[in-house]
Parts: C-alpha cells; structure tokens; sequence
C-alpha cells in the first residue's frame, strides 16, 4: 500500500494544471477551518428545501471538477458543497509539491473536511436527516472517515479511492449507510484500487449499494468522459438515496 501511495502522490505531482472552468449556478463560500484557514468553496442552492451533498477533489483537481454532477444533482433538489483542499484551486496552501507533502495533506484535511459538513448542514434548508458525502481519490478516505465519524449519513460516494479500514468496517456495521463506487480496473494511478472498492460495496448491508466497475486506465472523475453512463447514473442513486 505504501508504494501504491507514494505512486499516486508521484504521479498527481506531475500532472499539468489547466486552467478551471467558470463556475455555474453556485455561490462563493469561505469554510473557516479549525487552526483558522480558509478554505474556499461552492455552494449549489437549488432553491427549495432538501437534503445535502458534500463532495471532495481527488488530488490532482480541484472543486471545479464536481463542476457537472454538482450542477446535476442541484437541479435535481439536492444542496452541494465543494472546495479546494489546502494548495488547490482557491485555496492557500502547500498542495503537493513533493511525496512528503501527500501525509500532510491527509493529516491536515480532516478538520477541512469537518468544518465542509459543518458548513454545508448550516445553510437554510438544507435537511441534516438526509445527507451524503463522497469523494475522487484521495477525497474518498476523507470522506469515508467524515461519514465514520457521523453516522447519519446516508450515502457514500466513492470514485477510484481507498476507503479507511474504519470506514471499510463501518460501511460493514452501518445498513443505513448506501454506498456508490466505481473504479477502473486498470487504474494508472491506483491499481488494484477497483477490488477495493468492490470489496468495500459488497461489504455493505444495504440493499441500495452499488459498484460499477470499467474497462480503462481512468483514474477518478476522467472516468465520466470514458464511461457516459456514470454521471447519470449517480446522480439517480443519489436521488434515490436523499430524495425519498
């Protein structure tokens, strides 16, 4: 697993940054973090009472990449939040700009990731008894330990990442929590990572999880160019899982 890591972060550091795309249909937020940084995010209000969705970058993007589903499941009465981890988009910080820089990122994120929810559960109307989180990469183990760590959530997004061993037991204990995961199973940047994620759904206790797992290299979000009936089909499941 340790090579697996130190390949990703390896791989994520060299990958080119293109220029993010406007944002649509979503306001400016500022998530003041626990040590007092401010992290810069999305919020898609789709005008109405309903439940809430948090989603996290993989790292080598940035909160522009939810861009598409965010505005989907808007549309389809779901609050959304995205941001940028520490060092991307909008965001101060170190991101990564070398192997060492992965660890720290993981061990600064979680508060982040805490303050999101926090945030997200905070705007009017949004219902905190109808939630879900998810993430690409590295935003899954974030997110698989922030849906540990509350155990109301409902649904549990996870794109081409690893969830944590306590997150992998809880989605075992948890029959109210529905999982989504989809991997490509010859992922150039996390292999192996589909039997995690098939393993991890196929653990879950509740009836509405699903996997979906591709032919390809693609790793995270890259995946919805390859494979259009994966964007779709989340933003079903996850109407289904928070809508009803």
């Amino acid at each position: 697993m340790r090579s697996i890591v130190l390949g990703l972060v390896l791989s994520l550091v060299f990958v080119s940054a293109a220029a993010p795309p406007a944002l649509a249909d979503s306001s400016p937020v500022d998530i003041t973090s626990a040590d007092g940084t401010v992290l810069k995010g999305s919020y898609y209000d789709p005008g109405q009472p309903g439940p809430g969705m948090l989603l996290v970058h993989q790292c080598n993007m940035d909160r522009t990449s939810w861009e598409s589903l965010a505005g989907s499941l808007s549309a389809a009465g779901i609050h959304v939040l995205t941001f940028d981890l520490r060092g991307f988009g909008e965001t101060p910080g170190e991101g990564l700009v070398s192997p060492d820089s992965f660890p720290r990122l993981m061990q600064q994120s979680p508060p982040d990731v805490d303050a999101a929810y926090a945030l997200l559960l905070a705007q009017d109307g949004v219902d905190a008894a109808r939630t879900g989180v998810g993430g690409a990469s590295c935003g899954v183990a974030l997110t698989s330990d922030l849906a540990t760590r509350n155990p109301d959530v409902k649904a549990f997004l996870a794109l081409s990442g690893f969830p944590s061993d306590a997150a992998k037991e809880h989605i075992a204990m948890t029959p109210g929590l529905a999982v989504f995961g989809a991997a490509a199973d010859a992922d150039d940047l996390t292999p192996g990572v589909h039997e995690v994620i098939k393993a991890s759904v196929e653990g879950s206790k509740n009836e509405q999880s699903m996997v979906k797992i591709y032919g390809g290299t693609e790793h995270g979000l890259p995946m919805f160019g390859k494979n259009p009936d994966l964007e779709p089909a989340i933003v079903d499941w996850l109407k289904g899982q928070l809508l009803h």
